[in-house]
This record gives structure tokens, C-alpha cells and sequence, in this order.
């Protein structure tokens, strides 16, 4: 078991210690890009948007609160 625990933390100290090729900054690069689909919201489509207004506009013609057809 010490021996996998000795491989693990070479292994981490050669990807992120300060003996490492990587810079710091280019790690956090590549975790901000991994997660950038998850904290960026994607723009909605000219349809996505035409659709939303459209349900607003019906919901609050036909006095609902959701603003989505009934």
C-alpha cells in the first residue's frame, strides 16, 4: 500500500510541484476551459428567443402565470 501511496505522490509532485514543466498558470487554464460549459450559459438561438416571448405573451394574454400556454 505504501508503495501506491509513493507512486500517487511522486506522480502529483511531478505534475504540480514546483519541479514540475507546467507552470501553475497553465493548469488552471486547463481546468477553466474544462469547466467552462458549465459556468457559461449558452446564448440562446433567435428561435429559442422568438419562442420564450412568444409563451410570455400568450401566458399574459390569457392571464396565466407561468407565462406558458394553456
Amino acid at each position: 500500500m505504501d508503495q501506491y501511496l509513493e507512486t500517487a505522490y511522486q506522480a502529483a509532485t511531478a505534475l504540480f510541484g514546483p519541479a514540475s514543466g507546467v507552470p501553475w498558470w497553465a493548469w488552471m487554464a486547463v481546468i477553466g476551459l474544462f469547466f467552462w460549459k458549465v459556468a457559461i450559459k449558452e446564448p440562446k438561438t433567435a428561435r429559442q428567443d422568438a419562442a420564450e416571448r412568444d409563451d410570455i405573451m400568450l401566458g399574459q394574454m390569457f392571464e396565466d402565470t407561468l407565462g406558458k400556454k394553456k
